[in-house]
């Protein structure tokens, strides 16, 4: 059975809502990571969706601060501050879209235990009361893929709930960009469905 992706958004708000959602209980030790997988035509009723639940529950009275971290934006913030920025572009030009990728992977450190993306996200968590929505994972495709992100950071971040918007699918056992490439096997997330 196919859910809607308002269907699942709907269900993921009333998830936010639950106590023990946000204190990651009853997960039987399981870190607390999400996958929200849609449809990429569904794109502007994610976003509409994200920005009505950041507005609803950053309000003081309701207990709970969500945390967007855009991976394209901060893929951005971080080549800037390595002083690379313009370089991507000429890699990308003179040496292909491969070759781009594999550097942006070794310059960002994907492969270490504390990859850039998810210090950076360490840094800028203020609250451990708080849930982290993951967004730009399509925009960002296929120069990092979201399995190298969620790998590292839930050895880092553990404490709070996490959820990836995915513009594909997730089936508990592996992601599909856009419903069409798939990645490598990420087992550690729930689906939210």
């Amino acid at each position: 059975m196919i859910v809607s992706t308002s269907t699942k958004l709907a269900h993921l708000q009333k998830k936010i809502m639950n106590q023990d959602f946000q204190e990651s209980r009853g997960l039987s030790n399981e870190v607390s990571y999400y996958i929200l997988g849609y449809a990429p035509q569904d794109k502007p009723i994610v976003r509409e969706a994200i920005d009505k639940m950041e507005r609803r529950f950053n309000q003081a009275s309701v207990g709970v601060d969500i945390v967007e971290f855009n991976v394209y934006q901060i893929m951005w913030k971080l080549l800037d501050e390595i002083g690379i920025r313009q370089n991507v572009f000429d890699m990308e030009e003179n040496e292909g879209i491969e070759y781009l990728t594999e550097q942006l992977n070794n310059v960002l450190k994907m492969t270490d235990s504390e990859n850039l993306f998810v210090k950076y996200m360490e840094k800028h968590l203020e609250s451990q009361n708080s849930v982290i929505f993951l967004t730009g994972i399509g925009e960002i495709f296929p120069l990092i893929r979201a399995h190298k992100i969620l790998n590292t950071m839930h050895q880092i971040i553990s404490s709070v709930p996490v959820i990836l918007f995915y513009p594909g699918e997730y089936n508990s056992l592996s992601l599909s960009m856009f419903g069409e490439t798939k990645e490598d096997n990420y087992y550690r997330a729930f689906q939210i469905n």
